[in-house]
């Protein structure tokens, strides 16, 4: 079965502290940004997008009605059904104090690699992987 990598932010409206909610989590957060957000990401097994974000959702909300969407006109709607989701669309949802964003979702099954730039810390495409090596071949600068 395909895995899924969901990427969404957590905002806070004075900033994110780190308490024990964060010390003790399994997952690390990719990184703790100005103003009071925090980007995560999640990696789900699925049989397609649509499926793991209703997983994705099942799992992050405690009331079907925190969730919503933002429309072509930039205002909040409800869904319309709870296992049909467009993975196009920006949902948000509140999960203690924060408000969260969904920032996208990427089917793993085309393989990630090390990213080059960062030492192996990271994983990227191999189609930017290749970008990097052959930008260091030609000698050109990048900013690490």
């Amino acid at each position: 079965m395909p895995n899924f990598r969901i990427y969404y932010v957590a905002r806070r409206p004075h900033g994110i502290q780190l308490d024990s909610e964060y010390t003790r989590s399994m997952e690390e957060p990719r990184g703790l940004l100005r103003h009071g957000e925090m980007n995560w990401e999640e990696d789900i097994e699925a049989r397609n997008p649509r499926e793991a974000l209703r997983i994705f959702f099942e799992e992050h909300l405690e009331r079907q009605s925190d969730l919503a969407y933002i429309d072509e006109e930039g205002r909040t709607q409800r869904p319309h059904r709870f296992d049909d989701f467009d993975p196009d669309r920006t949902y948000v949802w509140t999960e203690d104090d924060r408000l969260m964003e969904f920032q996208g979702i990427e089917n793993l099954e085309g393989g990630l690699v090390p990213c080059p730039l960062c030492g192996g810390s990271g994983e990227v495409t191999p189609e930017v992987a290749k970008e990097f090596e052959e930008i260091e071949e030609e000698g050109e600068e990048y900013y690490r």
